[in-house]
This record gives C-alpha cells, structure tokens and sequence, in this order.
C-alpha cells in the first residue's frame, strides 16, 4: 500500500500533467484522421448524413446534439471527426483524474498514457461513435464525485447517461455509494436516488419506456449461447490492448488477489459499475452478425479495457524502474496499432471505392447535372426480419411504425451512404432510385441490376479495388423532372 498514493490532495493534481495527457491524445487521432481522410463504419455515416436527426431509432442523442451544433460551423465531416477526437482526448483526462483519485498523482500520468494510446480507443475516436463521449462523461463523473462536489457528478453522468446506455450502470452505484457514505437514512437514500436517477428516469417517462415503441433496448428472454458474448468481448479486448498493458493487468489482477486491501470504497465503486455492466450484457437487444445471439458489437468492449487500464496501474506499480521504458513502448505500439486498425477499415473495396467515386463526381459533375449512384440496396431478408421482431415484442402499431422509419430511411444501402457523405454534391445531385435521371450514372459490380445498367449509356471510367469496380457511365437526361430517358 505504501506505493500507492491513495489519499491525494485536493489540488494536488498537476494540471499541466492533464494538458500533456490532453495533448498527446489528440495529437495522435488528428495523426491518424489527417492521413486516413476516409470514414468508416455504419453508424458515423447515419449520424453524418442525418445530422438534424437528433434521436435515431434506439440510440441517444447526446452526441447527435454536438455534431448537429458544429454543423452550425461548418458541414465538412472533418470537424466533427475531429470533434470525437477532441472528446477522446478530455476522457483521458477524465482517466487520469481517477487514477490520482485511486492510486495518486505519481500514477496518473503514465496510467493515462496508456489510455490514449490504447489503439481501439485511439481507431474509434477518429470517426463519430458515442463510446467516446460515452467514457469521458464516466470518468468525470467519478472524479467529482470523488471530490463530493455531488451536482456537477450528477450532471455529468446525466451527459454520458444520455449518450449510451451503458452508462446507466453507473447511476445505482453512484446513489447506493452517497447513501452509505453519506447518510444511511432515507432522506440519504432518496437524496442519492435523485442526484444519479433522475436522468434514466426522465428519459424512460418521455418515451414510455426504454425508446421508442418501434424500437428495443433489452430482452428478457435469453438463451445460454449468449455467454459467448463474453468470450467475443474478452478476445476483442486482448487483440486490440498493448501486450505490455495485458502483462500490467495480469500482474494488478494478482496483486489485488493477493492484497484485498487495496479495494478501499472508491476502487470498489469501479469494480462494481463494471460488474454491474457485465451482468448487462446478455440482455442486449441488438447482437451483430453474423450471430446476433453469440456477439454485440465490439465496442462494448470500451468499459472493460478502461478497467483492465486500471488493473494495469496497479502493475505498474510493481515494475517502478520499468515504468518509462514501458509507457513508451506502449504508446509507440497503441499509436500504430490504432493507425492500422484505421488503415485496415479504410482499405475494404468497398470503402475505397465509395470514396474515390465520391472524389469522382465531385470534379466531373457541373452544375445543374445530377449523378445516379447504383450500388447494393439494403438486405431486405435483414429488413423484414427486424419488422417483424418489432412486430412480435412491440404489437402492430410499433411494427407500421418501424416500416415508415424504414420506408423515410430509403433503401439505396450503406456504399451510396458512404458516397453521399463523401461527396460535395448535394442529395438532389446525388440520386440512388434506379428511375431517377441523370446524366452520369456510377453502377456496382454487385449491384443487381447491374448488366442491364451498362447497356445503356455510353462508358467513360472504371474504378477498380479488387474484386469490385464501378463503371461511370454518361447518359443523355432530356428533362430535368426525374423521369427515366431509358427505353
């Protein structure tokens, strides 16, 4: 115990400390989003294409309010990649605030270190996921209250409880914790209830329930090859954390074991969100593919590597002449693993090709002309299977609700998406409906039509990314009302 620093100051803290931590977070994704201009994922480009849509189906809108107010500035997606940037740079601030909180300032700054570089909190920061956003509102809300400064806990937690709903985990163990502390009456109870309810309690009164009735959060009914979830996570978690940070964690797992005197009040409060998180993770309504029931998505996995980040604090502890050598290596090996996980989603087919077409169109379509983008349409197998999951645990109401959020969505598929986000050009210039006009007409290889689209028009370009290509085709467009010319 002695080599940890628990009771640190109020003030003691260096600031300048948290600027170096602030700085090297995001320096390295501005790196990363300066060489890598392209956007990946499904969820950064509905939140791009829709940014006045604050609430979009299950998802909170508290990210979706700051990119629809720095749209305000300007529309270039680069500001709002370097908004998330900006945001998971401050959680790294937050992380080391609550490492002096834990363990003292002479293991907050290399503990945060290794938090911005850690090379899947770096990859995802440089393109608008929530998680981000999501962490940073936990770890401040820890920090003050920490410090009991209890009002500005409680409103930052209602920030990351309006972000993810991961972060709900956090409200009971925040209340039960000033209760006990504080005041065990029921005043106390109460007291704690309101400060860390009162968000997931409003939210769940203004929509009647955990979202809307087209859309679902949890699900009671299980099945046991959802534990495997664990295993998907704990895999994502090893693959994509420094192997100098997992020997770190290993070796703070086993002291802990080893010395439960460590878990003082506020270590214990980390343990049980976490805890609290994992039990959670079973109920999950929304599985990916290719088995909804065996995954969720990997970015989940954010809680558990900023526990294990903790667990690796308490190593470092134990390794003091190494602490440099390794914090280096560490952030020499998150900042290139978070730059090839970036390159690597960067260079499927068809993320290139979406934004070289993007880039295309951009310098060859001139003023009134328009651009028809023909590429895979949306997986209507995965459509009617989703309405009629709705169907079954909402009631028809919910399901005609859910087929017109469909139906408004449109069906053009995530490569005209991608298109879309990329390009200068407008959605009145840049058309997806096979019966829509326009004078140049970009089609998929795997889009189905595709052989009959070639036939008409004459051929001018090919973009290849092996195995796919587009061909760009001109076409004469007699009248400006979207009416098909073909015969």
């Amino acid at each position: 115990m002695d080599d940890l620093q628990r009771k640190t100051p109020r003030g003691a803290i260096s600031h300048w400390n948290a600027v170096t931590v602030f700085s090297v977070g995001f320096a390295l994704a501005a790196g990363i989003i300066y060489s890598n201009p392209i956007i990946f994922g499904g969820d950064p480009l509905n939140r791009l294409l829709h940014r006045d849509r604050l609430v979009m189906g299950h998802q909170l809108p508290m990210l979706q309010v700051l990119i629809f107010g720095i749209t305000k500035i300007s529309t270039n997606p680069s500001l709002v990649r370097y908004l998330v940037a900006f945001i998971g740079a401050l959680g790294g601030v937050g992380f080391y605030w609550v490492v002096g909180d834990l363990f003292g300032e002479k293991w907050a700054l290399p503990a945060a270190l290794l938090f911005v570089s850690n090379p899947f909190f770096l990859a995802q920061s440089t393109v608008p996921y929530q998680e981000g956003l999501m962490l940073a509102g936990l770890l401040f809300s820890f920090h003050l209250f920490y410090r009991e400064r209890w009002l500005a806990s409680s409103i930052v937690l209602a920030i990351a409880c309006l972000t993810r709903y991961e972060a709900w985990a956090a409200a009971p163990v925040l209340a039960l914790t000033y209760a006990v502390r504080n005041d065990r009456r029921l005043v106390g109870w109460l007291t704690g209830a309101l400060l860390f309810g009162w968000m997931p309690v409003l939210w769940i009164v203004a929509n009647r329930g955990l979202s809307s009735r087209s859309h679902f959060v949890v699900e009671s009914s299980l099945s046991v090859w959802r534990l495997e979830r664990y295993v998907h996570l704990g895999w994502t978690l090893v693959r994509y954390t420094q192997f100098p940070v997992l020997v770190l964690a290993g070796l703070g797992a086993w002291w802990l074991c080893k010395d439960p005197s460590i878990l003082d009040w506020r270590m214990k409060m980390q343990v049980a969100f976490v805890g609290a998180f994992l039990i959670a993770i079973p109920f999950s309504a929304h599985g990916v593919e290719p088995d909804p029931e065996r995954y969720v998505t990997s970015r989940e996995v954010f809680i558990p590597i900023y526990f294990v980040l903790l667990l690796a604090t308490l190593g470092l502890s134990r390794w003091q002449r190494w602490t440099r050598s390794i914090v280096l290596l560490s952030v020499v090996l998150g900042a290139a693993g978070g730059y090839w996980y970036v390159r690597r989603e960067t260079h499927r087919p068809e993320v290139q090709l979406a934004y070289r077409l993007a880039k295309y169109l951009d310098n060859s379509v001139h003023g009134n002309e328009r651009a028809l983008v023909l590429a895979k349409p949306i997986d209507e197998v995965v459509a009617q299977s989703y309405l009629e999951r709705v169907r079954r645990t909402k009631g028809e109401d919910a399901w005609h609700e859910a087929q017109a959020e469909i139906q408004e969505a449109g069906t053009a598929g995530t490569d005209y998406q991608r298109v879309l986000a990329h390009s200068h050009l407008s959605r009145s210039q840049l058309l997806s409906s096979p019966d829509a006009c326009a004078e140049w007409v970009a089609v998929w290889s795997d889009y189905p039509d595709a052989a009959r689209e070639l036939a008409v028009g004459k051929q001018v370009d090919v973009l290849t990314s092996p195995p796919m290509r587009i061909t760009i085709l001109q076409r004469p467009c007699p009248n400006q009302l979207g009416i098909s010319s073909k015969p």
